[in-house]
């Protein structure tokens, strides 16, 4: 098994109040990337939004023997954080998936 941290980028059609923002981020608990490269460490915010152009990239670190299955546990989570936040697919809705670290030690 390999830890991959997982870029997911989505767009809002609606303004995110800081009461939708908390539950994204209570639902991504113990996702968010810690390291990125050998042993580095990230202050990486697990949401980064735009408010400008109401996009947002949601940045999860998931274990996954494979990119594939990376990219769609990332995505799993991702979902289940935005549904558990009030937000379904049409209010909300995300980009592929993109794998941006890997760590196979």
């Amino acid at each position: 098994m390999s830890n991959f941290v997982v870029s997911l980028p989505g767009t809002l059609k609606a303004p995110l109040t800081p009461d939708v923002r908390g539950k994204i981020l209570a639902a991504l608990q113990g996702t968010d990337p810690r390291e990125v490269a050998e042993g580095e460490s990230a202050a990486l915010d697990p949401l980064s939004v735009n408010l400008d152009t109401s996009t947002f990239i949601l940045r999860l670190e998931v274990e996954a023997e494979n990119s594939a299955s990376a990219r769609a546990n990332a995505l799993a989570l991702a979902e289940a954080a935005l549904r558990s936040a009030g937000l379904d697919p049409e209010s909300a809705p995300l980009g592929n998936p993109v794998i941006t670290a890997i760590d196979v030690t």
